[in-house]
C-alpha cells in the first residue's frame, strides 16, 4: 500500500515539472500599421484562457476584455480555438503576444508594424526641371537621387528607364533605424530614346512596392544630312535635314564656300558645277556636313517627289485601264454567249412547227402560231392522205363507173407511173423536206387568207374508220393484201 503512494506522489511531481517546462508553440505576425490584425490560439477552456502582453500585461479572462477599445475577442471551432484582434494597430502594438490555458503558454505571437515610405527625386543643380519633365543632355552623366523617408523596416531601393533595369553606378546609403532614411544616387548617361525615369522600394512583407517617376527630355545637339534633287532641269534642290533636341534654331546653306541662305531649303541653277553643304546649331552644340560636288548633270541624285508622285499616278491609271478591258471583255463574251443561246433556242422551236400534210386546209395558216400547231409523228405524218384523197378513195373503190371522166384513159405517161408504182423498186424515194415545201393550192388560199377561219376548224375533222384502215395499210406494206381484199386493187385509181 505504501508503494503505491508513493508512485502516484512521484508521477504527480513529474507531471507538474513536465507542465512548468513545456515550450509554447510561436509565430511571426506582420500588420501594415493602421489595420486590423487576429491572433488565433488553440485552447481546450474557454473560462480559463488569458491573453498577455509582453509576459507582463494582461489582457483578458475568459471571454472578458479589459480594455475593449484596443482588442477584441471571439471563439471559434466549438470553442477550440479563441481569436484575438488588435484593432488599429500601430507602433505601441508591436511586440510578443502569448495564449495561456489553465495558467500554461499555447502559443506566442510576435507581431510587427510596418509602415511604408514616403519617395522623392533629387536632382543637381545643373539639371532642370519644368513640369515634372528633367531636361537631361545626351553623352553626359547624369547623377539622380532618390531618397525614401520614414519606411519601418528600412526599405531597398532600384532604378529603371523606360521600364528596364538602369545601367549605371549605383550607391545607396542607409541611415541608422531612428531616422528611417534610404538614399541611392544613380550616375548614368542618358540615350536618345530615354522617355522615364523610376525609383522603386523593395523589402517589406505586407506594405506594397511604391514607385517615383520622372518624364525625361533628352538634349541633343543637330545631326545633319544635305539632300539634293533635280525639280527642274535647270536647278537642283538643296534641304538640310536635322535631327536635334530642341529643333535648331539656326541653319546655313553654303555654296562655292558662300553662304546662299540661312533657311533649311534652297533652289540652285544646275547650269555650272559647285561645292555645296549646310550646317545647323542649338542650345546644345552644332552640325556641318560634309561638301558636295555638283556638276552641270548631277548624276545619282535622289528623284525628286513630283516625279515620283506623277510615276505613281501613270501606275494606277494603268491599273485602272487593264481593270476596264478586263472587265468590257468579260461583259462582252457573256454577251455573246447569251445571243448563241437565244438563236439555239429560236432555232430548236421552230423545228418544232409541222409543215402542212397533202391538201389538208388550215395547216399553212397554223403555221403562223407554232404554240396552235401540234407535233406529229413523222411516220403517221407520211401515212395520212388528205380529206379530198380520202373522199375520193371512199367513193370510186370498186365502182368504175363513178370515176371521174377525166381518168377513164389514162396518157402515156401515167401508164409509165402506174407501172413504176406496182414495182416498189422502181418508186424513187422522196426527199420530205422537198415533199413538205411544195403545199398544194388550197394551202395557198388559205395562207393568203382567202378562206374563212370559222370553216377551217370544221375542215380538221376526225378521219373516218374506213380511213384508219387505209392509213394503217399504208404504214404497214405487209398488210397489203388484206387491204385489197377489203378495198379492191389500187392501181385502177390513178390518183392513188
Amino acid at each position: 500500500m505504501w508503494h503505491h503512494l508513493i508512485w502516484i506522489l512521484v508521477l504527480w511531481l513529474l507531471s507538474g515539472i513536465t507542465t512548468a517546462n513545456q515550450v509554447p508553440q510561436r509565430a511571426s505576425e506582420v500588420a501594415l500599421i493602421g489595420t486590423n490584425r487576429t491572433l488565433v490560439c488553440n485552447i481546450t477552456s474557454v473560462e480559463l484562457t488569458v491573453w498577455m502582453f509582453n509576459n507582463k500585461d494582461q489582457l483578458s479572462q475568459g471571454l472578458t476584455i479589459f480594455t475593449p477599445s484596443q482588442y477584441a475577442l471571439d471563439v471559434r471551432n466549438d470553442d477550440t480555438q479563441m481569436a484575438l484582434t488588435v484593432i488599429t494597430a500601430d507602433e505601441d502594438d508591436e511586440g510578443l503576444y502569448s495564449c495561456q490555458d489553465q495558467g500554461n503558454p499555447v502559443m506566442e505571437f510576435i507581431l510587427t508594424i510596418e509602415i511604408p515610405p514616403t519617395l522623392k527625386f533629387e536632382f543637381s543643380n545643373s539639371i532642370h526641371s519644368t513640369n515634372g519633365t528633367v531636361d537631361v543632355t545626351f553623352t553626359e552623366e547624369t547623377a539622380v537621387q532618390c531618397i525614401a523617408r520614414g519606411s519601418k523596416p528600412l526599405v531597398s531601393l532600384r532604378w529603371e528607364v523606360d521600364g528596364r533595369g538602369a545601367v549605371g553606378e549605383v550607391a545607396t546609403n542607409n541611415s541608422r533605424d531612428d531616422e528611417r532614411i534610404t538614399v541611392s544616387t544613380l550616375r548614368y548617361i542618358p540615350n536618345v530614346g530615354d522617355k522615364t525615369l523610376a525609383c522603386i522600394t523593395g523589402g517589406q512583407q505586407v506594405v506594397l512596392s511604391k514607385k517615383v517617376e520622372a518624364k525625361i527630355n533628352v538634349m541633343y545637339a543637330p545631326k545633319c544630312s544635305l539632300l539634293i534633287s533635280n525639280e527642274t532641269t535647270n536647278e537642283f534642290r538643296l534641304f538640310c535635314r536635322c535631327e536635334a533636341n530642341p529643333p535648331p534654331n539656326n541653319y546655313g546653306i553654303y555654296v562655292n564656300d558662300s553662304l546662299q541662305s540661312t533657311e533649311k531649303e534652297v533652289f540652285i541653277s544646275s547650269q555650272s558645277p559647285a561645292v555645296v553643304f549646310c550646317n545647323a546649331s542649338n542650345i546644345i552644340g552644332a552640325d556641318t556636313t560634309d561638301p558636295v560636288e555638283l556638276g552641270e548633270f548631277h548624276v545619282g541624285q535622289p528623284i525628286s517627289g513630283g516625279i515620283i508622285a506623277l510615276i505613281v499616278c501613270v501606275l494606277i491609271l494603268l491599273i485602272l485601264m487593264i481593270a476596264l478591258v478586263i472587265v468590257f471583255l468579260q461583259r462582252r463574251k457573256v454577251k455573246k454567249h447569251q445571243d448563241s443561246h437565244g438563236r439555239t433556242l429560236a432555232t430548236c422551236e421552230a423545228s418544232k412547227i409541222p409543215l402542212p400534210v397533202g391538201g389538208e386546209q388550215g395547216k399553212i395558216e397554223d403555221m403562223s402560231n407554232p404554240s396552235s400547231v401540234p407535233l406529229i409523228d413523222q411516220s403517221s405524218q407520211k401515212a395520212e392522205p388528205s380529206e379530198q384523197m380520202n373522199k375520193e378513195v371512199t367513193e370510186g373503190k370498186g365502182d368504175p363507173s363513178k370515176e371521174s371522166p377525166q381518168k377513164a384513159e389514162p396518157s402515156e405517161q401515167n401508164k409509165e407511173n402506174t407501172d413504176d408504182t406496182s414495182d416498189p423498186s422502181k418508186v424513187p424515194l422522196m426527199d420530205p423536206s422537198s415533199q413538205k415545201d411544195v403545199p398544194s393550192e388550197q394551202d395557198k388560199e388559205n395562207t393568203e387568207g382567202k378562206g374563212d377561219p370559222s370553216k377551217e376548224s370544221s375542215q380538221r375533222d376526225v378521219p373516218s374508220e374506213q380511213d384508219k384502215d387505209i392509213l394503217q395499210d399504208m404504214t404497214n406494206p405487209g398488210e397489203g393484201e388484206e387491204w385489197k381484199a377489203k378495198h379492191g386493187d389500187g392501181d385502177d385509181d390513178e390518183d392513188v
